[in-house]
Formats: C-alpha cells, structure tokens, sequence
C-alpha cells in the first residue's frame, strides 16, 4: 500500500517475524498470563519504542505504523490479548510521554520506555463512571512544590505490571466545569497501590487491575502538559488514537479468522460450490476496504488532518467489520463451529474491538445526522 515508506515496511517485517517465532507458539498453549520474557523479548525486537524518536531509542515511526503493526501481531502471532498490553504500551508511550511531556520528561522516561525497561499504562476511568469527566472524583491539591492525589481509578489495562501510570484527576474548577490534569505515579509511590486483578472474559492474557490513591503524592516535575487541560489533550485524545490504533488489532484478528476458516472448509473436503467462492470473494474485498480504512485514518492522525473525516473513517470501519463478520458467520463449518476454541475466543476478541466505546460514538453519529437535516446547504 503506497501509505507506508520503506521504514514501515522494516518494522512490519520484524514484527511479522516476532510474530511468528515468538508469540505464535505460545499463543498455541492458551496462556493465562503474559510472561515477563516475552514483553522483554519484544522490547529486544524494537517494538515497544515503534513511535519513540530515535534519539531516545526508538523506531521513530508513528500512528500508522503502530496500527499496522497490530495488525501483524494479532494476524501472525494469534493473540489480541498480547496485541492490546502492546497497543497500550505504545500509545501512552507516544501520547503522554512524547506529545504531552517536556523536553526534561523526554529524556527522563522515553529511553527506557523504547526497550521496555519501563512500561506504561493509563489510568482515566473509575468504577461505575467509566471516563465521563461529569461524575470522575480522583482530585489532585498542589501542595508546593507536589501534588497529593486521592481517588481510586479503574480497569488499568497492563496495570498490574507497569511502572508509570498516567492519572487522570480534577485540579481546579472553572465555574462548575471541572479541570483535569496529568500527572505520573511511578509504581510504588506511597500512598499508590494496585487492586487485585480483574477476571476479564476477553483479551486473555492482557492484565487488567485498578489504581487506589490515598495522600499520594508526587512531584509537581511529574505533571504531564499544562495544567487544567488534560481532559481533552490525554482523555479526548487517548479514547481518539485507541480507537484508530485498535483497528489494527480488528484487522489482525479478521484475517486470522479467515483463515481458520478457510482450513476448516479445505479440511472438510469436497467442492467450494458458488455461494461459498461468492461469499469468501466478498470477505476479500471487505478485508481489503476495512485495510485502507483503517490505515487512511491513522495516517490522517499523523498528518494532523480533519477529524471529522477522521470519526467517518473510524465509524465506517465498524459498520464495514460488522459486516466481515456476519458474511464469515455464514461460511463456518460445523467443525469449527463446535470446536474450534481458538476461533470463538477469536470472534469475541474481534466483537468486542468493534463495539468499544459503542455508545459514544452512536451519540457522535446522531450527532452527525442531526447536523445534516439543519443544514441548509444543497450538498455536504
């Protein structure tokens, strides 16, 4: 695809091969926990720096690169779990501790972050709120030169083993309005502390867990961007780069099903017939559409494009991936369909990708509909 340079394909083509040597055989064993060695192992591979600047270690891609990346790891290494810690790591990586942090910040974090010597996770949502800045309560009171944080924050994806966690928490009021900042709580500050493990039904092993804050502090050095304002630049703009890097991910797990099921079918043996050859046909060119849906949008997050178009991207991929997966419902043979456990983990995965944050952007959607019949204008 001419969106990606010759550095992108490199990265590809090594997370191809980790993929392939590394995450494949252990997938195979059903894990139920992600080993410290291999985390390390893929920082040895270079993939957990894929968008660090590479004065700080890193491949010094971007966006566009770490959702086609995901889109390798899941398709050849048969994990979404392992792929979304992975997608996490980077995109907090790139958002908080390149985009949002001081120079200062760079060189204190970024290179250890490029290897995986460190690795992060983010921690916005609360119980029962989720991340709706109405009803979050984590505040933070500047105390000198410190910040003392007092709340509890929840569903920590990698949470249970990262050293930095970016807290979202309410600094100041503008009126009524709440005001968020950033700030980064190394693991084992005082006053930190980890809840246990979440038993999550989907992304195995990818570990989940909650943050509790009681007189946490932490210094003021470790606020990430300006004060006030990380509603929109971490909240806003972490749920924006998930949802596009997530694609990947989608994009990874649909052409591994695929391809279960098409073993499956050559497995069963006999003839395709017309109807199947139709409907694989139309599972080819979905594939292909949902691909350049995926990586036009995140090339557009690179260039700093319209984000509006940017939301029609993301919102037309997930009516496009429902679609891959209602077409592929109906080829699954009953083989697969009764055992092919590898599969059904599979399509929950998938599912679930494609229904994050379904609510928002249904709302967004309206939205969009809404502005259409106000306009006045002949053509949109």
């Amino acid at each position: 695809m001419s969106l990606f340079a010759p550095r992108h394909r490199e990265s590809i083509a090594a997370a191809e091969r980790f993929a392939r040597e590394r995450l494949a055989p252990w997938a195979a064993g059903r894990p139920d926990s992600l080993p410290p060695e291999l985390w390390r192992a893929a920082g040895e591979a270079g993939l957990l720096g894929i968008a660090v600047p590479r004065e700080y270690g890193g491949r010094g891609l971007d966006y566009l690169a770490v959702t086609a990346v995901a889109a390798v790891l899941t398709g050849a290494g048969h994990n979404p779990g392992f792929c979304l810690s992975w997608i996490i790591h980077n995109v907090v990586t790139r958002l908080a501790f390149w985009e949002l942090a001081r120079e200062d910040q760079h060189a204190r974090f970024l290179p250890d972050l490029a290897v995986g010597r460190s690795s992060a996770s983010i921690s916005i949502s609360e119980a029962g709120v989720g991340a709706h800045p109405k009803h979050l309560q984590t505040r933070a009171v500047r105390r000198g030169d410190e910040f003392v944080i007092q709340g509890e924050k929840s569903f920590l994806t990698n949470g249970p083993f990262a050293d930095l966690y970016v807290a979202l928490a309410i600094t100041g009021f503008r009126g009524e309005r709440k005001e968020f900042s950033a700030l980064i709580v190394p693991r084992g500050t005082p006053g930190a502390a980890l809840t246990p493990p979440l038993e999550l039904d989907c992304f195995r092993p990818s570990p989940h867990c909650g943050l509790r804050l009681r007189d946490c502090s932490v210094p003021a050095a470790n606020l990430l961007g300006p004060e006030g304002e990380a509603y929109g630049a971490l909240a806003m703009a972490f749920r924006e780069r998930e949802d596009i890097v997530l694609a990947g991910l989608a994009l990874g797990g649909m052409d591994r099903q695929l391809g279960l099921v098409i073993e499956a079918l050559r497995a069963a043996g006999g003839t395709a017939g017309k109807e199947t050859e139709g409907r694989l046909g139309r599972l080819r060119y979905l594939r292909d559409a949902l691909r350049l849906l995926a990586f036009t949008a995140a090339s557009s997050l690179d260039a700093a494009g319209d984000p509006e178009e940017r939301l029609s991207l993301v919102l037309s991929f997930r009516d496009l991936a429902r679609a891959f997966q209602e077409e592929l419902v109906a080829l699954v043979p009953p083989s697969l369909a009764e055992n092919g456990e590898e599969y059904h983990l599979l399509t929950g995965d998938v599912s679930r990708t494609i229904g994050l944050a379904g609510n928002v952007l249904a709302l967004r959607r309206r939205k969009h509909g809404a502005a259409l019949l106000a306009s006045r204008e002949d053509a949109f």
